[in-house]
């Protein structure tokens, strides 16, 4: 009986020594994945968004990775059917890809595609991302699009304290300050107190609001259906709005439910003389 319960001891300090040795030993280290991104900007789609059908657009991807990409890979897939290989770069060996741009078209029906982006090394390590696009179908007219005045000018707000036009009525014209408040999709806002410090900010006088536009909207917004989405879409509607140059903004008219997108091209900023100006570009949905 004394022999039994030593050999359970001994047993049992056996064990305890596979424990502790367990918990004294260390992890292995992971092996190192690719890093994927997509390019931000105004030029390229970063996130799941809605277009019409038949809408060009773009997806900019960057990578890097520890050891060699020796894989990058773009598979479609529209409304859950299988993917389909639209890119396949298997026989690369890189470290990095500084920047790659894939053009794509939506297809000519309403529904889901989904645009897939892998990168992986040779030990079976990889990275996955995708952007899912809900093609909204038939766009609809396609917007007037805008680039200059029939003088062949860029359009420009002024600084309503300067001898420039300082408001603008899209599809109009420039707008002077003792015009009726009507006509004022545009006004630059700027205050007695802020003379001396512009401040590059636009109001209406008419019932216009404004939202901040998704990246690439002024690309791939090109018809009524898309621009409506788009104003849906986006955030929060406002009467006043800060202007930063690269940006495109989305306009309801006259709280009519008309929309357009102006797209910013330059803020010049003067000293002393009022000469400031915001210079833009813009699409609208015809009256």
């Amino acid at each position: 009986m004394k022999n039994i319960k030593f050999l359970s001891l001994i047993a049992l300090l056996a064990t305890g020594s596979f424990f502790l040795s367990n918990c004294t030993g260390t992890e292995e280290t992971p092996d190192p994945t690719p890093v994927l991104n997509f390019i931000g900007g105004p030029d390229f789609q970063s996130e799941d968004l809605s277009l019409t059908a038949n809408t060009a657009f773009q997806i900019g991807i960057t990578a890097s990775h520890e050891k060699n990409i020796t894989s990058f890979t773009i598979t479609q897939s529209v409304d859950g059917s299988t993917d389909v290989v639209v890119l396949d770069s298997s026989d690369i060996k890189t470290k990095s890809i500084s920047e790659y741009i894939y053009n794509g078209t939506t297809g000519p029906n309403e529904g889901t595609e989904i645009y897939t982006f892998v990168v992986s090394d040779n030990d079976g390590n990889s990275t996955t991302k995708a952007i899912t696009i809900t093609n909204l179908g038939d766009g609809g007219s396609n917007l007037a699009v805008l680039t200059e005045d029939n003088d062949g000018d860029p359009f420009r707000v002024w600084n309503v304290y300067g001898p420039n036009t300082g408001a603008y009525e899209i599809g109009f014209g420039d707008v002077s300050t003792s015009s009726p408040n009507t006509e004022k999709d545009i006004q630059d806002s700027t205050t007695v107190d802020e003379i001396t410090a512009w401040p590059a900010r636009w109001s209406s006088r008419n019932g216009t609001t404004y939202k901040v536009a998704p990246a690439g909207a002024w690309s791939t917004v090109t018809n009524e259906r898309g621009i409506e989405v788009a104003w849906d879409e986006a955030g929060e509607a406002t009467t006043f709005v800060d202007v930063e140059e690269g940006t495109s903004y989305l306009l309801n008219l006259k709280g009519a439910n008309r929309y357009a997108l102006v797209e910013i091209t330059k803020v010049e900023s003067t000293d002393d003389d009022n000469l400031d100006y915001i210079e833009f570009i813009y699409k609208y949905e015809q009256f």
